[in-house]
């Protein structure tokens, strides 16, 4: 068995915080809407978001973003 080394893919530095990630249901709960509404910003490039096997997950930094760029003006 050998230890992950630092150029080794994957590799999180320990006390590395982890960016928080946000299901579409709890995006959703966020900004009053439905599931359907969080899905179609996603499918139109408006919210960004990644996935995690078959679930879909939204940074929590990337929502507060999407809310200020909408909320400004």
């Amino acid at each position: 068995m050998t230890k992950a080394k630092r150029s080794d893919r994957g590799f999180v530095p320990p006390n590395t915080p982890l960016p928080t990630v946000l299901s579409v249901s709890a995006v959703a709960i966020e900004l009053s809407v439905s599931t359907k509404t969080v899905r179609r910003l996603i499918e139109r490039g408006s919210l960004p978001s990644c996935r995690v096997g078959r679930l879909v997950r939204i940074r929590a930094v990337d929502l507060a973003e999407f809310v200020a760029s909408r909320t400004e003006g």
